[in-house]
């Protein structure tokens, strides 16, 4: 009886997969034809398989019709029909393009999946890794000043007009490696030169509120930096560089002698593939001699030249990344692996410059801060994919910074990540991806700086958790793409407590084959850093005060938009238009006030109290337009790819009488005898007392309106492009600054500088070369050709021209 039973049931498998049918086959390259590992092979809403480390998948089917679709970064998604028999066995091999139509690039952070950039319900701009070759760029914030509507003033990214100047405080853009968080723990500042450029796959921008899937320091959009994994070929390419900077535009302030500061370096990459292993090597070495000069000192026996002495602005630094990535064979989905970075740097950073004439590129005294900084990250993750199609995540990062500084300002922070997420397709009345997550995040901090603490010792610690889901839906025949999500968020620092929930919601419609409109709403929570709460030090002569009592920022953002495709001869891209307004209550500013008591024996010994502190200022609103048209193809026989976008805000203050502050009164004045009344020296604070040119209630330190474009064209063997960057005029700074000017506290000539330079600044960057071979090349870069002298934030000088020779090896 056993031996009929298990024939019978022997039976009974095989004819059921007798009615199946097999399709296989390799996904290759079109250009290279080298096997693309890790392209998503879907037959419908979540049910599907990865190529392999060959390239290669396998489906097993039901008998029927099917429409297969590969798609994978950075190139045009394929979609075949087959129709397959009982029991066929079908061979479908299929080559992928890079994406030429800048519609059909696929992008992942706007969803944390795969995503046509043309669905995207948010705007998204990409940033394509040639720039970083073709332009030498060495830090990231440079590559990002070359996308529309951003501006990174003091190392802070500004997304369309969302943040001011903050003293590298508490950051309202999210900046991700890997969507990974590589914001610093304690004071939520991104340090640029630090993300490995060297292995770049792309990087993702998103404009407006996405603490949804991204969290508190999303409040205005997220940068995403992803990391590429080898091809099929090995790879190695090495790069070397040097350049000085010329005479400054305002010859005065030329420092130096005969021998003009200069810059230099080195870095390389290298990945391959070791059967199931997948390896990536990457370093960069970095030596600035600065166009700062050294701070002045009053002429002595000993300094018979005052300019040419004291710390000025320099950077050294080395670097090295490297990660590796199992695939497993044993259990068919899953891989796991390491990641890491680690830096050594000695640098200065300078707070404001000395006057607007010779002192223009030099330090005011006593505001140089000098660092000996050693930074490490180290990201072990496990990513399974399921034969039922969900996707698992676990991604996690011990993050380490250590900052020596010269003026009691040390810290040093380490910060432990991670994030579980899984991601599920189904078919509920049409393709609904489903997205959900926890995340656990601890920060513990010691710091002089940050001493401003309850017990004063410079030892705080920060705990986020938060869950968070998110359904994105297509519906009708595809057209409509649909996009909702929640998140909870709480925060811990020390023994202060605060949670809230935020909802977006999207859509995205496609009108025509290449005609896509969209609409947003988002909302935003951010809790105040550990740097902003208990901050407690001094530059100069300007204090910086703790604020342990700061409340939580909320936002909402809004917005429509449509992208419109185009085809001109062999030229693709897209135009994409967009109106935007974002609200903030609670808005956190880093504002001038007197927040300390003195004493009239000796008033100067603190400044009458008198310093910065970040507060809560009121109500803020953003309004604006952007406009972005990305492309790239040929023309005749020069291959052309573009970025080119115009942004323009209106921020302003919607509570500009509010009092947000309260001098603290000083000790009554000494005479006339018996006078008990304390002494008031300034009014209680509000936006326009406190502005130097509250005209429209605009907000301080804002660039309104900026034009972007970069242009690359290649020749045969010859290349060259160009970059233009347009940055509008700051109109609104704090009132203190101009009054310290003009009664001779701080003499900085900061009143001339707004009053002379209200009409903006155009710079140029140029660059030419020529490919000696397949494997080198070598290139010529100018950056700021007509040698403007600008400020994007008054106070802080920018580089004067530059020009350095390249040298780039692949093999």
């Amino acid at each position: 009886m056993r031996t009929i039973i298990a024939a019978l049931t022997l039976a009974v498998v095989a004819s059921a997969y007798a009615q199946d049918a097999t399709l296989n086959g390799k996904v290759t390259d079109a250009s290279t034809g080298e096997a693309l590992i890790g392209v998503n092979v879907v037959h419908a809403p979540g049910r599907g398989v990865a190529t392999d480390v060959d390239g290669a998948y396998t489906l097993v089917l039901p008998a029927g019709t099917y429409r297969i679709t590969f798609s994978f970064i950075g190139y045009t998604t394929r979609t075949e029909s087959v129709t397959l028999t009982v029991g066929e066995h079908r061979t479908l091999d299929t080559k992928l393009a890079i994406a030429a139509n800048q519609l059909d690039a696929v992008v992942v952070t706007a969803g944390r999946f795969e995503q046509r950039v043309g669905e995207v319900t948010q705007s998204l701009s990409v940033l394509r890794p040639e720039i970083i070759l073709n332009k030498n760029i060495i830090s990231m914030s440079d590559a990002l000043d070359q996308v529309p509507g951003v501006v990174i003033i003091d190392e802070e990214p500004q997304i369309r007009a969302g943040s001011g100047f903050s003293y590298g405080a508490g950051s309202r853009v999210q900046v991700c490696v890997d969507d990974v968080p590589i914001l610093s723990g304690d004071i939520g500042r991104p340090n640029w030169t630090f993300l490995p450029l060297e292995n770049l796959e792309q990087v993702e921008v998103i404009k407006g509120a996405s603490s949804v899937l991204y969290g508190s320091a999303a409040l205005s959009g997220v940068i995403n930096v992803r990391t590429a994994y080898p091809r099929a070929e090995p790879s190695t390419r090495v790069t070397t560089f040097a350049g000085i900077y010329d005479t400054p535009g305002h010859a005065p302030a030329k420092w130096w002698d005969q021998n003009q500061p200069g810059f230099g370096g080195a870095n390389f990459f290298h990945s391959r593939r070791f059967g199931q292993l997948d390896l990536v090597l990457g370093g960069n070495a970095f030596t600035d001699n600065g166009y700062i000069g050294p701070e002045p000192q009053s002429a002595d026996s000993i300094a018979l030249d005052p300019y040419r002495l004291g710390p000025g602005g320099y950077e050294h630094r080395v670097r090295f990344n490297s990660g590796l990535r199992w695939r497993s064979k044993g259990v068919e989905g899953l891989s796991f692996g390491l990641n890491s970075n680690v830096m050594k740097s000695r640098s200065t950073s300078v707070f404001i410059w000395s006057d607007t004439d010779r002192g223009l590129y030099r330090p005011k005294q006593g505001t140089v801060t000098r660092t000996l900084g050693t930074q490490f990250y180290l990201d072990p993750f496990v990513s399974y994919h399921s034969l039922g199609g969900t996707r698992h995540s676990l991604r996690t990062r011990w993050h380490r910074q250590i900052f020596d500084n010269d003026n009691g300002q040390g810290n040093s922070n380490s910060t432990t990540h991670a994030e579980y997420q899984a991601q599920q397709k189904v078919d509920l009345f049409g393709e609904t991806v489903l997205t959900g997550g926890l995340l656990l995040r601890n920060v513990v901090s010691t710091a002089e700086l940050y001493n401003g603490d309850a017990d004063g010792d410079g030892k705080n610690t920060a705990l986020n958790t938060a869950a968070y889901l998110q359904a994105d839906k297509k519906l009708c025949d595809e057209k409509l793409s649909l996009s909702a999500g929640v998140r909870y968020e709480q925060f811990t620092v020390n023994d202060d407590v605060a949670g809230q929930p935020v909802f977006r919601a999207g859509a995205t419609y496609r009108v025509l084959k290449t005609t896509y409109v969209r609409a947003s709403y988002g909302q935003g929570f951010r809790y105040p850093t550990i740097g902003e709460r208990f901050i407690n030090t001094s530059v100069g002569l300007l204090r910086i005060f703790p604020n342990a009592d700061i409340r939580p920022e909320q936002s909402w953002n809004t917005e429509v938009g449509i992208k419109q495709g185009f085809k001109l001869g062999g030229f693709m891209g897209y135009l994409d238009v967009v109106a935007f307004q974002q609200e903030f209550q609670d808005y956190v500013e880093f504002t001038f006030g007197q927040w300390e008591a003195f004493s009239w024996s000796d008033p100067a010994a603190n400044f009458y109290g008198f310093g910065f502190k970040s507060v809560n200022t009121g109500g803020a609103r953003v309004t604006g337009l952007e406009l972005e048209l990305a492309g790239k193809g040929r023309i005749g026989s020069v291959e052309i790819q573009t970025l080119i976008g115009y942004t323009t805000t209106k921020p302003i203050s919607t509570t500009p009488d509010d009092v947000y502050a309260e001098p603290v009164p000083g000790p009554p004045l000494p005479f006339p005898p018996g006078n008990t009344t304390p002494t008031i020296l300034i009014p209680a604070s509000t936006f326009r007392n406190t502005s130097f040119d509250p005209t429209n209630d605009i907000l301080k330190f804002r660039i309104r309106n900026t034009f972007r474009a970069d242009v690359q064209l290649d020749y045969r063997k010859v290349f060259g492009g160009f970059s233009v960057r347009y940055n509008s005029h700051v109109q609104n700074i704090d009132k203190a600054f101009v009054d310290l000017d003009e009664d001779g506290t701080l003499v900085t000539g900061v009143r001339g500088w707004m009053e002379t330079h209200q009409s903006g600044t155009t710079i140029v960057d140029a660059r030419a070369g020529v490919n000696l071979s397949k494997q080198l090349r070598v290139a010529l870069i100018v950056n700021n050709l007509t040698n403007e002298v600008y400020s994007l934030r008054p106070l802080s000088i920018e580089a004067p021209r530059s020009m350095q020779v390249q040298l780039s090896s692949t093999l």
